[in-house]
């Protein structure tokens, strides 16, 4: 029986393969948007065929792998992968998949290992992938090549300032022409000292919330912060330095990817320690340094699913103090939001320091981000209930015909203020084209055929 969905413009039928029914649900020139997306099953089916399997996803950070047999297991869409240095240095990912039946073939999320022996046949795979052993392989007569039967191995994988990315189409343009102005932004926050780590193992946990409204959020949507997370003005708990002539930037690029950097007219730059100052400007742009110093928050996604924040605190007693009194201290993490079907997602969540910072320093930072960012921060909490609001209220059969509003600034234009060099960072405002621009690409790819 053919399936049929309902057309949310007109009211009428049509396959959800359709590319009329797909160019309705996201009509960006008119700032409107299916809710259908956030709940349908088979768009969650087409988005891990159509996205996940072609876009540059992250996967892991150099400092979690930094010797031979070093690995970590990662998703990929609906793929598990080993992330894997081989004992030639070099990083491989590896779809986590026996060849022989199609067992998991590490059942661990972290450690060392020089080969991985699948446990129900015992086919055996060294750390660069090789199918090694084969348990009465004279069994196969000469039929078995244990040379094409390694672990399938993601054709491109590279990084950027040690965050690794792999992608499953060998086609795909290059790590560094998709991220494209992007690259500008992480400059700032990984590329700073060149001496960035991970602090312990990711945080995950799961919720009831479709994986696009975390991406989307961060990629740019300063409008919900004074409601969602308007506590701290409330409560009269606002930091002084949260004052005087905010400084408020936005960078939006064609591949879907968004960016905001905010912060008031001062000194702060993002909290980075003062003492790797020095280093920080040796390594950054004028232009880069001249939009760091007033800096006190930064966030953003990179197309689909992995988004960053960099936060900046006014250091008290409470956040465990920094080298000095006036000494800020920040936190940066790193968080994928991992779809696991249409109506839910898991969260990872890594924390970021520099490796060089002061140990005091770094205690109060990871404490900084537990507090608001973390599994049970203030912030992250705001976040989850309304997602998870929205798309509990989304899965009826009415709702689900329901065009929503993101038409905030359509046809606005850029206000001015750009930094030198960076055109496409305009003045921030509250504005939602930062979503538009992460569901027009996000359209773009799901009407593309898989052979397209």
């Amino acid at each position: 029986m053919k399936k049929h969905a309902v057309n949310v413009q007109s009211g009428g039928e049509t396959d959800v393969h359709g590319d009329k029914l797909l160019s309705n649900l996201v009509r960006t020139e008119e700032g409107v948007i299916s809710s259908r997306i956030f709940t349908d099953p088979e768009i969650n089916r087409l988005e891990m065929e159509r996205i996940f399997t072609r876009s540059w996803l992250y996967v892991a950070h150099e400092s979690e792998i930094p010797r031979p047999g070093d690995f970590v297991t990662r998703p990929m869409g609906d793929d598990s992968v080993i992330v894997w240095r081989g004992q030639d240095g070099a990083v491989r990912v590896f779809l986590n998949v026996c060849r022989h039946r199609g067992m998991r073939v590490c059942p661990l999320d972290s450690g060392k290992a020089a080969q991985f022996r699948c446990s129900y046949h015992g086919w055996t795979y060294s750390n660069t992938g090789e199918l090694i052993s084969v348990p009465f392989f004279d069994g196969y007569h000469g039929n078995l090549d244990k040379s094409t039967h390694g672990l399938h191995r993601a054709p491109r994988v590279d990084s950027y300032h040690g965050l690794i990315f792999a992608n499953w189409d060998e086609g795909a343009e290059s790590l560094s022409d998709y991220l494209g102005e992007m690259k500008w932004v992480m400059d700032i926050l990984f590329g700073r000292t060149g001496q960035l780590e991970v602090v312990g193992s990711p945080m995950r946990w799961e919720t009831d919330a479709n994986w696009k409204l975390g991406a989307a959020n961060f990629s740019g949507d300063g409008v919900h912060l004074a409601t969602t997370h308007g506590f701290r003005s409330a409560l009269g708990l606002q930091d002084r330095i949260l004052q005087g002539d905010r400084i408020n930037y936005r960078l939006i690029t064609e591949n879907g990817h968004g960016s905001s950097l905010s912060g008031f007219k001062g000194k702060f730059s993002l909290g980075v320690p003062k003492a790797l100052q020095p280093e920080v400007q040796t390594r950054l742009t004028e232009e880069q340094l001249k939009m760091l110093e007033p800096l006190l928050f930064v966030v953003g996604n990179v197309f689909p699913n992995m988004s960053f924040l960099n936060s900046g605190q006014h250091t008290s007693e409470e956040w465990g103090g920094g080298e000095s009194e006036d000494e800020l201290v920040s936190f940066l993490t790193v968080r994928l939001w991992q779809p696991k079907g249409a109506d839910r997602m898991e969260v990872w969540s890594w924390n970021f320091v520099d490796k060089n910072a002061s140990e005091q320093w770094k205690q109060a930072s990871r404490e900084s981000y537990l507090r608001v960012f973390g599994v049970a921060g203030m912030f992250e909490q705001d976040d989850l209930e309304n997602w998870a609001g929205i798309t509990h209220a989304l899965r009826g059969p009415m709702a689900r015909r329901l065009m929503l509003q993101y038409s905030k600034g359509l046809g606005d234009g850029p206000k001015g203020r750009p930094v030198p060099t960076l055109k496409d960072l305009v003045d921030g405002g509250l504005n939602e084209d930062s979503e538009r621009a992460f569901y027009r690409h996000w359209q773009r790819l799901m009407m593309q055929s898989q052979e397209g």
